[in-house]
């Protein structure tokens, strides 16, 4: 993890991409062929500043890893106004040290779609007892207000901005 390499929190975001349809829009990803688009329910990235620039770190994407947040933003998502609102991307910008209190994750969303024998063998991902769980389903949820400090807004409000 970032942190546990000696990056500071408040330097780090986690970024969840999403909308009520569970269907957004995203170029430059490997699940999508060379120039192609893909669909995902959600997408999840790493918003980290590292001297002084703000860099986006997707696994998934065909652009250098990690990527400038700029080119990152304008390379990943198509021109929002052109798409159908059911495919228009929404983002929950979760500071990592809230993130990293109340994350939960019981591997629910996983069950009927990969094997069991596939999880991860970790343990499941839970904060210390006491402290209030947010689920995946309900970071994956654009309507919902969260107590982590996080904010959702649309994906053209971060383009071209400094936000």
């Amino acid at each position: 993890m970032m942190v546990d390499r000696g990056l500071n929190p408040d330097d780090l975001t986690v970024m969840f991409l999403s909308n009520a349809a569970q269907r957004i829009l995203l170029a430059c990803q490997r699940a999508a062929g060379e120039g192609g688009c893909t669909i995902w329910d959600y997408h999840v990235v790493l918003q980290a500043r590292l001297d002084g620039r703000d860099w986006i770190m997707d696994p998934d994407t065909r652009l250098d890893f990690p990527a400038p947040r700029a080119r990152y933003l304008a390379q990943t998502f198509p021109d929002q106004a052109g798409l159908p609102e059911h495919l228009r991307t929404w983002v929950r910008r979760v500071p990592a040290a809230g993130y990293l209190a109340h994350f939960r994750s019981d591997r629910g969303h996983m069950s009927g779609r990969i094997p069991a024998s596939a999880f991860p063998d970790y343990p499941i991902i839970a904060p210390p007892d006491g402290v209030r769980c947010i689920d995946l389903g309900d970071y994956r949820d654009m309507r919902k207000a969260l107590a982590d400090g996080s904010d959702v807004l649309p994906v053209d409000a971060l383009i071209g901005s400094g936000a």
